[in-house]
């Protein structure tokens, strides 16, 4: 039969542990963690390559 309990594979929580492997890779390219909007903008500027590579490891 199906299970109708909670799992780890809900949505809400990939996107909270999307959240923090954001925080991570920002953390780890030395850009700020507090700001959503300051993190993304700071990612946007972080060569495709270096975090490309970073990733991987995040997998």
């Amino acid at each position: 039969g199906m299970s109708y309990s909670g799992t780890a594979l809900h949505s809400w929580s990939e996107a909270e542990v999307a959240v923090e492997k954001a925080k991570k890779l920002a953390d780890t390219l030395g850009c700020p963690t507090e700001n959503t909007k300051d993190l993304v903008k700071c990612l946007k500027t972080r060569p495709a390559k270096s975090i490309v590579q970073l990733v991987s490891d995040f997998m």
